[in-house]
């Protein structure tokens, strides 16, 4: 089995490292970087690597997986969609699947299979030279398949994420994922450059613990990548946004008024809600399917 990553970032160069013994698989590579692309041959992450896509033999493997972000993986549709081989599977890493989504759909003639993915993995710094390949230990990896994808390819797709260490395989659809993805990613990050955005970030060097660090970890973000992230899902964000806004209104209401017992009530409904979703969390149940 003949796999090509194109990008060899952080994700595609965490996917390469951990798909390393995986029985008869070749690993290839898309990476424009030539420092990467060195790197990544002389670690044995890939056996071959090309500098762009024209030099790269699409026709020839079995799985294409687009490392890029939303905007470039819809530009590689667009642009090489004709050259993959016919029954082939294109799989990706997008954070945000409308945009490869319709690029996708406004193909006059698929003839390759297409199977949206997502790792819930990351760090805060990318580039090859921050891969790792434990980055998955322990995490989700969301797909979206749609009716035309045949089990063979979404049990395949499995395979392979499981090798890399991932915990299990959570099934949804785009616009699911997107909505979900608002609220546990994106806004996450939002309130992250919040937080150090206020006036007591630089006069705080030593005051901060762990709950700052885990809270502001995120904002030392890639801007150009979190902005397309944002725009390309800005009416949900904006909305969830929002209602965030108006939760903290709610806690600064109660810390502004007399009343010490609804402070405590509105604290251990809150403290409760989290405790029942870590209970949810420890449920044992791989595919489990996303709000379809």
């Amino acid at each position: 089995m003949r796999v090509l990553f194109v990008g060899l970032g952080l994700i595609g160069g965490s996917m390469a490292m951990a798909l390393r013994g995986y029985p008869d698989a070749e690993l290839y590579a898309v990476e424009r970087d030539e420092w990467t692309r060195f790197e990544a041959l002389g670690c044995g992450a890939v056996q071959a690597a090309w500098p762009n896509a024209e030099s790269a033999p699409l026709e020839s493997m079995d799985v294409t997986v687009l490392c890029l972000h939303p905007g470039a993986a819809a530009s590689f549709i667009s642009d090489y969609a004709q050259r993959l081989r016919p029954g082939s599977l294109l799989t990706d890493v997008c954070g945000v699947k409308r945009p490869l989504r319709d690029a996708i759909a406004a193909l006059p003639d698929r003839r390759f299979v297409y199977l949206g993915g997502h790792p819930m993995a990351g760090r805060e710094r990318g580039g090859f030279q921050n891969a790792s390949p434990d980055l998955f230990r322990g995490s989700h990896y969301i797909l979206t398949p749609d009716k035309t994808v045949p089990q063979e390819s979404i049990d395949l797709i499995e395979k392979l994420v499981l090798h890399m260490g991932c915990a299990d395989i959570v099934l949804s659809n785009p616009e699911a994922h997107d909505e979900r993805i608002a609220y546990t990613s994106q806004l996450m990050h939002v309130m992250a450059l919040a937080l150090c955005d206020q006036h007591l970030l630089f006069d705080s060097y030593g005051f901060e613990g762990g709950s700052f660090r885990g809270a502001t970890r995120v904002a030392a973000l890639e801007p150009d990548l979190w902005t397309e992230l944002f725009w390309a899902n800005k009416e949900t964000l904006a909305a969830l946004t929002d209602e965030l806004i108006g939760k903290l209104s709610e806690y600064s209401a109660l810390l502004r008024a007399d009343d010490r017992e609804a402070l405590l009530t509105r604290l251990t409904e809150s403290s409760d809600r989290k405790k029942k979703f870590d209970e949810l969390r420890g449920i044992s149940n791989s595919k489990k399917a996303l709000f379809k």
